[in-house]
Parts: C-alpha cells; structure tokens; sequence
C-alpha cells in the first residue's frame, strides 16, 4: 500500500511539471542561437493594479541569469575564446562544461559569483575545426552555445 501510494504521489508530480512552460528556440544562418522564449502552459491570473506609493515598497524577486548575462567570444574562433559572465546574483555557483562533437568532455572551468573577474578563458587551438558545445549549468539553470573553431 506504502510503495502504491508513493508511485501515485511521483506520478502526479511528474504530471504538473510535464506541462508548465514551453520552450522553444530561434537560430540565425549560421546555426546559432539566437532566442529562447519561456511560454508558460498555464497563465497567471491578472495582478491588481498598484498606486505609485505601493509600487515603491513592492519587494523585487531574486535576480534570475538569463543568456543575456554571458558573452562569448570570438565565435567563430581559430582557438582561444573568452566565456565573459556580466551579472551573476549572490552566491551562485556553476560548471561550465566544453566538449566536442562526440559529446565528450575537453575542458571543465568552475563559476562562483563572488569571484572579481568573471571571464573564463577556453582554448581549442589543439583541436581539429569544426563545431564544438559550451553547457554553462549554474544551479538550476542550464545554458548551451555552439562554439565554432575554423
């Protein structure tokens, strides 16, 4: 009876996360990545309207990382590339993973937000041309660029 009620209990909850946003990306003519639009399945219910004075004691939500937040290049590159990382909120942490076509792992670099400079150098200028992945995972957010070595 435990374990059936456990399975019911995983099985709703993998349900409602099933269908909570949608996500679809846009790429340019090259093959990069250019947009990712977040649609939410369900809508929220309309917010009241605030006076001036309410709306300067509205607190703010947490700051979210976004793709805006990272630079890279140069893309394409002939080897070296700069990951620059312009907004991190307080204490996140990250890896950010570069791997081949393969799917394997070439270069692992850390990411923390109290870090001062938050430029992260890679290097392919030992690897072959062709195109290679960058997945940024910063808590629970994970980004993907192509990365492309002539």
């Amino acid at each position: 009876m435990e374990k059936t009620l456990i399975f019911i209990v995983l099985l709703l909850l993998a349900a409602m996360n099933a269908g909570a946003q949608n996500v679809t990306y846009t790429y340019d003519d090259a093959g990069n990545r250019t947009a990712r639009v977040i649609s939410p399945v369900m809508q929220a219910p309309p917010q009241p309207q605030r006076t001036p004075e309410e709306e300067k004691t509205v607190t703010a939500l947490p700051d979210v990382v976004t793709e805006k937040d990272f630079l890279i290049y140069p893309n394409p590159t002939y080897g070296h590339f700069t990951l620059e990382i312009n907004h991190l909120p307080h204490d996140m942490k990250g890896e950010a993973y570069l791997l081949d076509s393969n799917g394997r792992i070439i270069e692992t670099k850390s990411i923390h937000s109290h870090h001062l400079h938050k430029k992260l150098e890679f290097n392919l200028s030992h690897k072959t041309a062709g195109v290679y992945m960058l997945n940024i995972h910063l808590e629970n957010s994970a980004f993907t660029w192509k990365i492309i070595k002539k």
